[in-house]
């Protein structure tokens, strides 16, 4: 039952012509992936205390000196 606004609405709607493109509705499977693989994701959070901040900080300098020891004694 169209009152008297909907028919004023409908005139003005039809005043303008537009043009809708073409568009596929699924996404393709690459397109999918992409999504997947450039999708931001949230870095965890950790929570250091003190010690355990030492020990982060100082581990990658114990690992790259007990690996350099065996160049030693080449």
């Amino acid at each position: 039952m169209k009152n008297k606004s909907d028919e004023k609405l409908f005139q003005k709607l039809d005043e303008f012509n537009v043009e809708v493109p073409d568009f596929p509705m699924r996404k393709s499977r690459i397109e999918k992936a992409g999504d997947w693989l450039f999708d931001s994701t949230r870095l965890p959070e950790f929570e250091f205390t003190e010690r355990g901040m030492v020990l982060a900080l100082f581990l990658p300098v114990l690992i790259s000196t007990i690996s350099a020891i065996p160049l030693i004694f080449l």
